[in-house]
């Protein structure tokens, strides 16, 4: 194995103490790598032998003369809070530690064990629960990381802790097939290896091949655009390319949403559907997103839950959340288009609340109209409407919060102070 390619880099071993990590500290300490860092992952999931699990990491950097830092992770916590299992809940926290850990210098790259069976594991699990294109990519490369033992098989990393005299602990949790890993591993694998030997090497082969092809699809995507209230959008014309290509713009759109899981062919046809469907049309997808079909393009964005029915009484100094966004209204010395106001014309029934079928609005010298109407000819998008907040008497809409204000409470020369809304905390 050639470690000069890692020449010139501060480099952070994850160690879990198992052979894997264990064989491939080994080798990075006796290669002469600069390794600065052992992190160790103590995920609270195994009690007492997990703490010893850490300890004896622990223990090893502490003879090689390394810093190690062992990481707490309430990883069963973060999984009920998130709706994840807790293998997913536990690599997205590993991750999440690995980011502070890049992003405070004290490590160029971090090096983790995976190798040719982790590959044809991931491939395996990801094709029997239905997979595209990214899916059979496998574990790929990705920013700040290594692989050293990325072209080790199991029975290599085994061989080479024997005749090294490697030490390492046994995750016991290995073992439970309850575990889809666990069981491709262990129940799946050994007959795969039996009937086609070297199948590792030929999966990895298939996993660089669908990353080349997509590079390919990456060149000829339609780049999602940003949309107002944290979406993104395709143009229409994004869906007259190849199935393949739509595909892949669809799901990078996706990702920018943070929906890391491939598009299912279902929400696809759905979403390409749009394209001939009238303004407004929407679809659900998963993860509480969904595609919305607006004049010349497809919006991505959160799913909106349309139950906020709570109603505030005014006050000045007071402090609203309606959905999830937080207003408040400030004494300002300046004039700003939309959001400044007069607050001695607010009546004294006036309440803060969701728009409600019914409302009324008359812009700044304008007319009179319905809500609904003065948002269509503003060109404000539907998919945004059903979570603004106004300010209202009855069913006249003094203020639309962070849209505009009313002609009825409008600043004038009159007008001794004057306020602003404010969206946000600070």
């Amino acid at each position: 194995m050639d470690f000069k390619k890692f020449s010139g880099l501060k480099i952070g071993l994850a160690v879990s103490g198992g052979v894997d990590s264990m064989v491939m500290a080994d080798m990075m300490l006796k290669s002469g790598a600069d390794v600065r860092l052992i992190i160790n992952f103590e995920h609270g999931l195994r009690g007492l032998t997990s703490e010893r699990d850490s300890a004896f990491v622990a223990e090893y950097a502490e003879k090689h003369d390394i810093e190690c830092r062992v990481v707490k992770l309430d990883v069963l916590k973060y999984a009920g809070e998130n709706g994840l299992g807790t293998e997913e809940a536990a690599r997205v926290l590993r991750y999440e530690s690995f980011a502070e850990i890049l992003d405070s210098g004290a490590v160029d790259v971090i090096a983790t064990a995976h190798h040719l069976n982790d590959n044809a594991e991931t491939v395996l699990m990801r094709l029997f629960r239905g997979t595209g294109i990214r899916g059979l990519k496998g574990i790929s490369e990705r920013e700040g990381f290594i692989r050293p033992l990325a072209d080790m098989t199991k029975e290599e990393i085994l061989r080479y802790a024997a005749e090294n005299s490697v030490p390492y602990r046994t995750d016991e949790t290995n073992a439970d097939t309850g575990y889809t890993r666990n069981y491709i591993r262990n129940k799946l694998i050994p007959l795969i290896s039996a009937r086609f030997p070297g199948f590792e090497r030929r999966i990895r082969r298939l996993s660089e091949s669908m990353r080349e092809t997509d590079d390919l699809l990456d060149t000829l995507k339609t780049p999602s655009s940003k949309e107002e209230g944290g979406a993104v959008s395709l143009p229409l014309s994004a869906f007259e390319a190849h199935p393949a290509v739509v595909k892949k713009s669809v799901s990078d759109a996706m990702r920018a949403l943070g929906v890391y899981q491939d598009v299912e062919k279902k929400h696809l046809d759905a979403i390409s559907a749009l394209k001939d469907a009238e303004t407004g049309k929407r679809v659900a997808l998963q993860f509480d997103t969904e595609a919305i079909r607006e004049s010349d393009r497809i919006v991505f964005a959160p799913a909106i839950k349309k139950t906020d029915e709570a109603e505030y009484v005014f006050d000045i100094d007071g402090n609203y959340t309606l959905y999830g966004k937080k207003y408040s209204f400030r004494e300002t010395d300046r004039i700003e288009r939309g959001v400044c106001f007069d607050p001695c014309k607010i009546p004294a029934d006036a309440v803060v609340r969701a728009r409600k079928a019914g409302d009324r609005f008359r812009r700044c010298n304008g007319r009179d109209k319905s809500l609904g109407d003065y948002l269509t000819d503003r060109k404000y998008p539907l998919r945004l409407r059903d979570s603004l907040a106004v300010v209202a008497s009855g069913s006249r809409v003094l203020m639309i919060l962070g849209v505009e204000i009313s002609d009825e409470v409008k600043t004038d020369p009159n007008t001794q102070t004057i306020y602003k809304v404010h969206i946000g905390e600070d």
